[in-house]
């Protein structure tokens, strides 16, 4: 009879002429469509065909210590594809800073000339004339201040010089300094002598009198100017239209949507944000002014977390309102659903910061009810898009998670989820039920309450990502966890995320009357 065509291990399917070509493993010889099914990147898929051997996630080992894979910081390398646990895996190299990046272990490193990084390399200089000392590269967390310097000073002194010399003409200064566009300085000469005590002689007066103290253009455009800059009512007639947002680090964003902010800011298309303590302003060379006088290193709150370069701060939004305001104000350009801003004395705000040289920088949050009607461990999440793609959203809801273990809860997010946050959603809870069932592989029964209380993910929550993943099946009444057939078929790439090491969470939970029983799922007892 005819051979059957080779069919995938992971979606069922047959070898068809115009899909990918098959991958077997070495081990148990199942095959697997390596992009489709496996999500290898393309160079990996190159090296994979190069290999005499090649082992799929159900069967690959630890290179260093041959045990099975099941954490959630482990590495596969792009090129010979090897995988370590992420406690044993050796110094490589990552050519970009997405958290999804390739990664090249030290021996491909050395036979490509790669060199080795444990975090993306810095950016080259470029060299600077022979004999004079190059210029250090400008930091990546200093502010790209893009405009003449030197035209900025000009453009200044001459707006002072406008505004004095009206206040001068008007009575309103003891001495002013004409504007240098008014007149000549032969003529200002000519002027010096009559003026004493802020007054002018009449004669001098009727003398001069073809010669305009200021311009009219000059002294309709300051009028007009002053009207816009100091009108208190937004106009109805200018619509935002994609403001930009820069957030002090030199990189900018487009917003979203329209800016809640009240006016000028709400119109301006331009809007620049202190990295620390996230003052906006409209125009540049305000904010240049404020970091001058700007003594914030770090969020008003308590750190109670420091891992790898990242920190988590802790703040009150009933002692820092103003600074958790701003906060809801800049989370407007980005989610549609946010409508948290008078309210914010009844949450909490755990800030996520990467640590530079100049002080903890900004590049998430979420927030939290102090007193949570139904469970809630997480009310809003944002991560900025200057720096997404780098695994902190994951990162922050595992700390949501963390806490939640600490109150002894069993915690879940506000519904509804927006569609970005039902997406990192989605990717935490399939990365910790991966990693749970690979951890418990050989256990004869899994259920889903032992699931939820070492995760801290709702029963719910639990139940809907293993029928969206085809992990669970109904037989007989019965639901049953497909733990070998399918769990340890997905790639490791999908158990791989950011996480909260327990051991260096300093944070204490806040008495309550309620405690959640550590053997009873969601089932609340008194004291």
């Amino acid at each position: 009879g005819e051979v059957a065509p080779p069919q995938c291990s992971f979606c069922k399917e047959e070898q068809k002429s115009e899909d990918e070509e098959l991958l077997a493993c070495t081990t148990c010889k199942a095959y697997y469509h390596p992009g489709k099914c496996l999500r290898y990147k393309d160079e990996l898929k190159t090296n994979i065909r190069k290999l005499k051997e090649w082992f799929c996630p159900r069967c690959v080992l630890c290179s260093s210590c041959e045990r099975f894979i099941s954490d959630p910081s482990n590495v596969e390398c792009s090129v010979c594809c090897r995988a370590w646990h992420g406690t044993c895996a050796p110094k490589g190299h990552y050519p970009s800073i997405d958290f999804d990046s390739a990664w090249y272990c030290g021996a491909c490193c050395r036979s490509r000339n790669f060199r080795i990084y444990d975090s993306p390399p810095p950016t080259p200089s470029r060299p600077g004339p022979k004999g004079r000392k190059s210029r250090a590269p400008p930091k990546e967390d200093s502010l790209r201040f893009d405009c003449d310097v030197d035209e900025l000073t000009d453009l200044i002194n001459r707006r002072d010089s406008t505004m004095d010399a009206l206040s001068s003409e008007n009575g309103l200064s003891k001495s002013a300094t004409p504007s240098p566009l008014s007149y000549s300085t032969q003529n200002h000469k000519q002027d010096e002598k009559p003026r004493m005590n802020g007054k002018t002689d009449n004669s001098c007066k009727k003398k001069n009198s073809n010669i305009p103290l200021v311009q009219k253009e000059d002294s309709d455009l300051y009028d007009g100017s002053k009207k816009v800059a100091y009108s208190s009512k937004p106009s109805s007639s200018v619509v935002p239209t994609g403001q930009l947002l820069h957030f002090g680090t030199g990189k900018v964003c487009k917003a979203i949507y329209a800016s809640a902010y009240e006016e000028p800011l709400h119109s301006a298309p331009n809007l620049y944000s202190c990295k620390f303590c996230l003052h906006t302003t409209h125009l540049k060379e305000n904010l240049v002014i404020h970091w001058d006088h700007c003594t914030a290193k770090h969020p008003p709150g308590n750190e109670i977390y420091r891992d790898d370069g990242l920190a988590f701060f802790e703040v009150d939004g009933a002692v820092q309102k103003k600074y958790c305001q701003d906060l809801c104000l800049i989370s407007k350009l980005f989610i549609a659903s946010k409508t948290l801003y008078a309210e914010v004395e009844t949450f909490i705000f755990y800030v996520l910061c990467e640590i530079t040289t100049e002080g903890y920088v900004i590049v998430g949050y979420f927030s939290k009810e102090k007193n949570p009607s139904k469970n809630n461990n997480l009310s809003c999440l944002l991560v900025l898009p200057m720096v997404q793609k780098m695994g902190y959203g994951r990162l922050l809801i595992d700390m949501s998670y963390e806490l939640s273990r600490i109150e002894l809860r069993v915690g879940h997010p506000e519904h509804p989820l927006s569609d970005l946050g039902i997406l990192a959603y989605r990717g935490y809870w399939r990365s910790s039920l991966l990693c749970y069932l690979r951890e418990h592989r050989k256990f004869d029964r899994v259920n889903i309450k032992d699931i939820s209380l070492a995760t801290r993910i709702t029963p719910v929550d639990i139940v809907n990502q293993l029928m969206f993943d085809k992990l669970i099946t109904l037989k007989g009444g019965v639901y049953t966890l497909k733990t070998g057939k399918r769990a340890l078929k997905f790639p490791l790439s999908q158990c791989r995320r950011r996480f909260v090491d327990p051991k260096k969470i300093i944070w204490r939970a806040r008495p309550t009357k309620e405690f959640l029983d550590p053997t009873k799922c969601n089932s609340y007892v008194s004291i």
